[in-house]
């Protein structure tokens, strides 16, 4: 069974050998046939036995990669007589998206007590409408925290690959959010009525399922769930519905065999829905199967973790963030705004906020490591990552809890129309112009120019900003701002979990894991609960 459900990657294995003891932390899960897939984090780890070292990058000017390692290994029982097995990251995240389905949708598939599955159309004398049995099974859910999938079933339910992730969401108004997507999928049916209008977003995720449902030789369903009566989460940390969704679509977006059906828009790379925007209709198969071949994992079960997910962030933060900051070889920590020596912000002729040279330099060095002056870097990484944070005490002597996030967000080097974002064009063609540079532009539309507005009483979108990082009616920082600005690879760097994200995926798990550590702090409201702090104070006014 084990050679069956497991398959030996050694040639995708980067480095073999092992550094000194530290610390290190892992999470564990646990396969009822004493097989534990463990996710660690730590660096200069040692093993009793081998395992597969997935490097952070190694740029020309750092020291990173020998000294940071992610690892995921499994663990063999005696039987195994020692040997290793690896598994990639599509299939890492198949475990736990399996292993998650097998604890939450599975058993009410197999019950007789619930409704499920619960088809999400029926025909009816007036044409396609949504199903009574949807009808009856929404009924009452009005406000709450909810999660629903909408997907295929392959044949009978036999396990977690029988269902087909078609789009995952998440809603407090379950029953009109369920409503609002049936009209735009009937809407967007025939499929072959679709006309692309050359726009962004032509082909849209209701596009695709209805074309996917069109294709499939099975209905779609619905399935509904409490998230406060969950039991067992991704990663098995407790959650909210928002970092959820996030959760549940990285796990499927990294299964290629889901690719062309799955039809979420939020958290999956920009690079990903620009060649959606370039197929249209082409996208989805004339023939919608999963072309899943990995065997049977109806086994899996999952063990508790020891550590919080602050902890995680804390780990994440300490390998990345903390490294860079005590690394003679790097500038860190870096203060975003250009300050006098009481830390009184300058502005531009315009009364636009500066950022510090010193942070120009790091956006540009970093920005360029993604794209050029041909566009996208065939080697490049995905775009940058980057926190804006305080720090408790000296930069010589902190510890990762000493780093307080205030705001964990990313630029992607694709665009979603274009191939080349917009926010990186001034930094590809090397312009001095920095009106959107990588998100954090003086432009009306981004981080600087939208402080700027807000401090001057003359917009509000980032007035939590204002009350957040400034003394009350000036210009003047209540402590020194940093931003830590970092050129992500989703084949070498590593999630707070401890294994391989895409830039989209990282955001929304740094976000919980952070929000987790600090949640006084943090001024991100995209990605945090609904009764985050932030999202529950009353905006004071300046004027």
């Amino acid at each position: 069974m084990l050679d069956k459900l497991f398959h030996t990657l050694d040639n995708n294995l980067t480095h073999k050998g092992l550094g000194k003891e530290s610390s290190e932390t892992s999470h564990s899960l646990i396969l009822k046939s004493d097989v534990t897939l463990v996710f660690h984090r730590g660096r200069h780890t040692t093993r009793a036995t081998p395992i597969a070292q997935a490097p952070r990058r190694c740029g020309a000017d750092s020291n990173r990669g020998i000294n940071h390692w992610r690892a995921t290994q499994i663990v063999q029982p005696s039987y195994m007589n020692g040997k290793e097995q690896y598994l990639d990251n599509s299939t890492t995240k198949a475990v736990v998206w399996e292993s998650w389905l097998e604890e939450t949708l599975l058993p009410d598939l197999r019950s007789d007590e619930t409704p499920d599955p619960v088809p999400f159309f029926e025909s009816t004398d007036n044409g396609l409408e949504t199903s009574d049995a949807l009808g009856s099974y929404k009924w009452g859910m009005n406000d709450g925290d909810y999660l629903y999938l909408i997907y295929l079933l392959d044949g009978p339910v036999v396990d977690a690959q029988s269902v087909i992730p078609v789009y995952v969401g998440e809603s407090n108004d379950i029953s009109s959010r369920i409503g609002q997507h049936s009209r735009k999928i009937r809407d967007s049916l025939p499929v072959t009525e679709w006309e692309d209008d050359d726009k962004w977003g032509s082909f849209s995720k209701y596009d695709q399922i209805a074309a996917v449902a069109e294709r499939a030789d099975c209905p779609l369903y619905v399935w509904i769930a409490d998230v406060d009566e969950f039991g067992f989460c991704p990663y098995d940390f407790e959650t909210y519905r928002q970092e959820l969704e996030a959760k549940l679509v990285g796990l499927v977006h990294a299964q290629p065999e889901y690719e062309r059906i799955f039809a979420n828009r939020e958290f999956v790379p920009n690079r990903v829905l620009h060649e959606i925007g370039k197929a249209g209709l082409e996208w989805v198969e004339d023939e919608v199967a999963s072309q899943a071949t990995r065997p049977p994992s109806h086994e899996i079960n999952v063990g508790n973790n020891s550590v919080t997910k602050a902890e995680c962030w804390r780990e994440w933060a300490a390998e990345y963030i903390l490294d860079d900051i005590q690394n003679e070889r790097q500038s860190d920590p870096i203060p975003l705004f250009d300050v006098t020596d009481d830390l009184q912000v300058r502005t531009s002729d315009d009364e636009t906020l500066e950022r510090s040279a010193k942070i120009d330099a790091r956006i540009r060095r970093e920005g360029q490591k993604c794209v050029g002056s041909d566009g996208i870097r065939e080697d490049g990484y995905d775009g940058l990552l980057y926190v804006m944070y305080q720090l408790e005490g000296s930069a010589a002597t902190a510890t990762p809890t000493d780093i307080v996030p205030r705001y964990i967000g990313k630029a992607e080097a694709y665009g979603k129309k274009r191939e080349l974002s917009s926010n990186f064009t001034e930094i590809a063609y090397e312009r001095n112009a920095t009106r959107s540079f990588a998100r954090w532009g003086g432009g009306n539309y981004w981080h600087i120019g939208e402080l700027s507005l807000a401090l001057a009483g003359e917009d509000k979108r980032k007035q939590h900003w204002v009350e957040a990082l400034f003394e009350p009616d000036s210009r003047k920082l209540s402590e020194q701002a940093y931003l830590w600005v970092y050129a992500w690879s989703s084949a070498e760097d590593s999630s707070p979990y401890g294994t391989p994200a895409t830039l989209a995926e990282v955001e929304p798990l740094l976000i919980g894991t952070a929000y987790d550590a600090y949640p006084e702090d943090l001024l991100n409201k995209s990605g945090t609960p609904d009764d985050a702090p932030i999202k529950m104070m009353t905006p004071t006014s300046t004027n």
